[in-house]
């Protein structure tokens, strides 16, 4: 028999299968520290980004009507946007204007504005529920969860602002799932009508 032309295979050595499941398992580690941290990282953006969302919407949706409102209004009782002093400024009472006599305008014959004062509306920052909400008429809106503040202020309580000015300071905050805190805050001047 000739042992010349026997070929030998070439086998791994249980070192080397050791070591090669050692390099493995260590790079498998990293990607998948990696893959978490990355999942992380989103997760806290998009949850900072829908509170981001739901505090644009919430301070578009005061906005808007708020500009329909005054500070100016002579009538007696009058319309006029009311808010508590400072700390407690984190409601706010207004009346908007209506169509009273039915001439399809807000304005009466003589100029001035129509409001309807039988109907009170209010911006209310429910502390335990953390919660914007909208009363009118025993009718409750929720603006937005997750408020953990809210100030509305005017000229009396910020003199830099002018007397048809009112400012809003919201802050939303939430816990994401990885015990991590996301906070957004957000202000906005809004211009009221003169009257």
């Amino acid at each position: 028999m000739n042992f010349k032309h026997i070929k030998r295979k070439k086998c791994l050595t249980l070192i080397e299968v050791l070591l090669s499941a050692s390099i493995l398992a260590v790079i498998s580690a990293i990607m998948l520290s990696f893959f978490i941290q990355g999942s992380n990282l989103w997760q806290l953006i998009t949850n900072q980004s829908d509170l981001r969302s739901i505090a644009r919407n919430a301070m578009n949706y005061m906005t808007q009507e708020l500009e329909k409102t005054t500070r100016t209004s002579p009538d007696i009782p009058s319309p006029n946007l009311s808010i508590p002093s400072k700390p407690n400024n984190n409601s706010v009472d207004f009346y908007l204007p209506i169509d009273i006599d039915g001439n399809g305008l807000i304005i009466d014959a003589l100029g001035n504005t129509e409001w309807d004062k039988s109907n009170k509306i209010q911006y209310q920052y429910v502390p335990g529920l953390k919660q914007l909400r909208r009363l009118e008429k025993g009718n409750q809106y929720v603006i937005a969860n997750n408020v953990v503040s809210i100030e509305f202020e005017d000229n009396s309580i910020n003199p830099v602002l002018y007397n048809n000015e009112l400012k809003i300071i919201l802050t939303l905050e939430k816990v994401t799932p990885q015990n991590r805190t996301v906070s957004v805050n957000l202000t906005s001047i809004v211009k009221l009508r003169n009257q």
